[in-house]
């Protein structure tokens, strides 16, 4: 029997053998599908496991760069040594430059520091370099920088006002390295020593007196000129007690503050804030303020000045660190001195710096001028001679910066400060304990803060308002921005 034959007699036998190799691809196909779904699951599952391992990386990480920015905060607030000498520093540029760079202090691996004080630097990178963060459950630790973004100069001693960028890289080494960069900027607070054009911590009547035509106003050195930038209000006064102002032309062309109140007459048991021919003599009222305004003694001056007494006319003498420039001119350098009295019409060059002085006494027509800015005096008024610390009557200070900034003149004790002004008297004064006088009729441009202060001359008081944004007082320290970053 032929193959024809027999499959025509076996039909079924031969149906069977197609449906067993139909369910055996049906088969195959179904384990590929298996299997393909078993692979997605475990790859699904382990990027998973991935994403929450980069994503805890991730914390960790942005965790150690905060702990590196808040240990560089703290750095900055409670072991850095601010400079004691600005010269280094361009701080007319944003951010601060030193040697045409900005200042940068780094304990950053490839970022090199760019700061004047080398002492600062190794220890701002001894501290802060490569530090390890524990508690995190796995090694991680952070690198540093901090820039100085802005300085101004403090005042009194205090330290100077400063806004600083904090970067801070967090890292942490597993399978996956995992490095997040933190940016802080902090700032300190600050406020205006000079706040007003002449301020008197004393209590009672007449702690101001003003006659003889005085008068207030205000101009902005930062802006112009006195002429371009001269306005008949701001210049304000304040007062612990009563302002008395004898005489129908003096005046003040701005508020008068006192934490006493009302107009008149003032007795001892019943003080009021003014005591004028009329109200109108303040221009700008009388502010009543909430308690009366407490100004910190200055610090006494470092070195401690010496109390003999030196003696210069025409020439220098036997007054140390002293140089004779000319006929009648001298030269002194930053240094310490003690009674220093200056006479017979000689001019005295003052360079920046500080003076440590015991007591300074101007006669006979003798000018103190300025050759360049800040000229810092500190007065100790150790016992000084007829019970003045300072006497500037018999002469005038000639700043031609035009800046009061540029003359700062400390003092904490209650021995006499007499001024008198001229047509470039630009300074400040800081003598909060002091009985303040001024003679002469001479302009004064700036602010003076005393005990009490006469002007029975007539000298007008021009007040600097660039001195509300510059010679402050510092505070603390307050994030002003921050901003974070994955690598």
């Amino acid at each position: 029997m032929n193959a024809l034959a027999r499959i025509a007699m076996s039909p079924n036998r031969y149906s069977r053998n197609c449906q067993s190799g139909v369910a055996l691809l049906f088969a195959l196909l179904t384990l590929l599908v298996l299997s393909t779904l078993a692979a997605a699951v475990i790859f699904a599952t382990e990027a998973e496991n991935w994403s929450s391992s980069n994503y805890q990386r991730m914390l960790q990480a942005r965790y150690a760069a905060e702990a590196g920015a808040q240990n560089t905060l703290n750095w900055l607030v409670y072991t850095y040594t601010p400079p004691s000498s600005y010269s280094s520093y361009d701080m007319t540029k944003y951010p601060v430059q030193y040697s045409n760079n900005p200042v940068l202090l780094s304990a950053m691996t490839g970022t090199s520091s760019n700061y004047p004080d080398s002492t600062i630097q190794t220890a701002f990178s001894s501290a802060l370099q490569d530090a390890s963060v524990p508690g995190v459950g796995v090694p991680a630790s952070y690198e540093v920088t901090a820039k100085l973004l802005s300085m101004q100069a403090g005042v009194a001693g205090k330290q100077p006002v400063q806004t600083w960028e904090i970067t801070s890289q967090g890292n942490v080494a597993s399978m996956r390295n995992a490095q997040v960069q933190v940016v802080m900027r902090i700032a300190r607070t600050g406020t205006p020593l000079f706040g007003y054009g002449l301020f008197s911590t004393g209590t009672g009547c007449g702690a101001i007196t003003f006659s003889g035509g005085a008068y207030t106003d205000s101009y902005n050195s930062s802006a112009g000129t006195y002429a371009t930038t001269v306005q008949t209000s701001g210049g304000n006064v304040g007062t612990n007690g009563n302002m008395t102002i004898n005489g129908s032309t003096s005046q003040v062309n701005g508020t008068l503050s006192s934490p006493d109140s009302g107009t008149g007459a003032c007795s001892g048991g019943a003080t009021t804030a003014l005591t004028a021919t009329s109200s109108g003599q303040v221009g700008g009222g009388v502010v009543s303020l909430s308690h009366a305004i407490t100004y910190a003694n200055p610090p006494a001056p470092s070195p401690t000045p010496p109390t003999t007494a030196m003696s210069i006319s025409g020439t220098c003498g036997t007054v140390p660190t002293c140089s004779n420039l000319a006929t009648k001119s001298v030269a002194l350098a930053p240094g310490q001195y003690g009674n220093l009295a200056v006479s017979g019409g000689t001019t005295v060059h003052l360079s920046a710096g500080t003076y440590n002085i015991n007591s300074l006494v101007l006669v006979g027509n003798s000018p103190i001028t300025l050759d360049s800015g800040p000229v810092t005096i500190n007065v100790a008024g150790t016992s000084a001679p007829g019970g003045t610390a300072i006497d500037l009557s018999g002469g005038t200070v000639v700043n031609s910066t035009s800046a009061p900034a540029n003359f700062q003149i400390y003092y904490g004790g209650s021995a006499t400060v007499a001024l008198s002004g001229g047509a470039a008297s630009f300074g400040v004064v800081y003598a909060p304990n002091a009985p303040v006088t001024f003679s002469g009729g001479g302009d004064w441009y700036g602010s003076v803060i005393g005990n009490t202060a006469t002007n029975v001359g007539g000298s007008p008081i021009h007040y600097d308002r660039a001195l509300a944004d510059t010679l402050l007082v510092p505070g603390a320290y307050y994030p002003i921005s921050f901003s974070w970053s994955k690598f």
